[in-house]
């Protein structure tokens, strides 16, 4: 599914719509950063999981079956990422579930986290695991701390 981004701007004072179709690099859709405060285009796709301080990313995230990325962790490991799809990102992020249910893992428990539940993730270190046998999706908007 193609993800629609409408893109806005001010011009003589004005606002308008600058771009308005698919997003040009897939589920990565607008990044900001300390030169560019208003953002720009994201990269072509990323893989980084972190986000440097002071920048924000605003992506959409499909989370394969657990199986799947158990596979693929062992296959290809990942450095920021450990086996059992555990990392630590220094951002604040906010994320939306789209669908689901998801297991948010954490060092102390779990939760389930459904459809709209929303989950400020803030630094802490965590593993999504989706038990379904379809991939799911999450909205998430993080931002860099220092």
């Amino acid at each position: 599914m193609t993800t629609r981004r409408i893109v806005t701007e001010e011009v003589g004072g004005r606002s308008r719509v600058r771009s308005d179709g698919p997003a040009p690099h897939g589920d990565q859709i607008w990044i900001t950063t300390p030169d560019e405060p208003m953002g720009v285009e994201p990269p072509r796709e990323s893989t980084a999981v972190g986000v440097p301080p002071r920048h924000s990313v605003f992506r959409i995230v499909h989370l394969p079956p657990d199986a799947v990325v158990r596979a693929a962790l062992s296959a290809d490991p990942h450095e920021e990422v450990d086996a059992e799809g555990f990392h630590r990102t220094r951002t604040i992020d906010h994320v939306l579930v789209l669908d689901g249910p998801v297991e948010l893992v954490l060092d102390e428990g779990s939760v389930i986290v459904e459809p709209r539940d929303c989950v400020i993730q803030r630094g802490t270190n965590h593993a999504w695991r989706n038990h379904g046998d379809e991939p799911i999706r999450l909205v998430a908007f993080m931002i860099g701390t220092p």
